[in-house]
């Protein structure tokens, strides 16, 4: 009987590593993502870590961010683009200012 117990705790672990493993392989694409976008204000890429949070440093002392996509220089508007219907407010640091109070933007929204 001891030996069943022992085996399902090692069962469970096994399955929990699994899920655990899987989960974090998945969010490190996204972060990688938004490391190769970032960029300082002389147009240079950062020095970054790239662990959750990645920590990034730039050379000429400025804080790097997101370049704006935009042509014009903006970033697009988001209008009803979060969970709750408010509108999403995308800045060039977006883990420091999310564009949704809650929860991720849905960016087939944003124009």
């Amino acid at each position: 009987f001891k030996t069943r117990s022992k085996m399902m705790r090692a069962l469970v672990l096994v399955a929990v590593l699994l899920f655990v493993g899987q989960a974090v392989s998945q969010r490190r694409p996204d972060l990688g993502r938004f490391v190769d976008h970032i960029e300082c204000a002389d147009g240079s890429k950062p020095d970054c870590q790239r662990r959750p949070p990645p920590i990034c440093t730039c050379a000429d002392g400025s804080r790097p961010g997101l370049k704006p996509p935009c042509d014009d220089g903006s970033f697009p508007q988001c209008p009803g683009a979060c969970p709750d219907g408010s509108d999403a407010v995308i800045t060039p640091n977006p883990l420091i200012n999310p564009p949704c109070r809650q929860g991720r933007l849905n960016p087939t929204k944003c124009a």
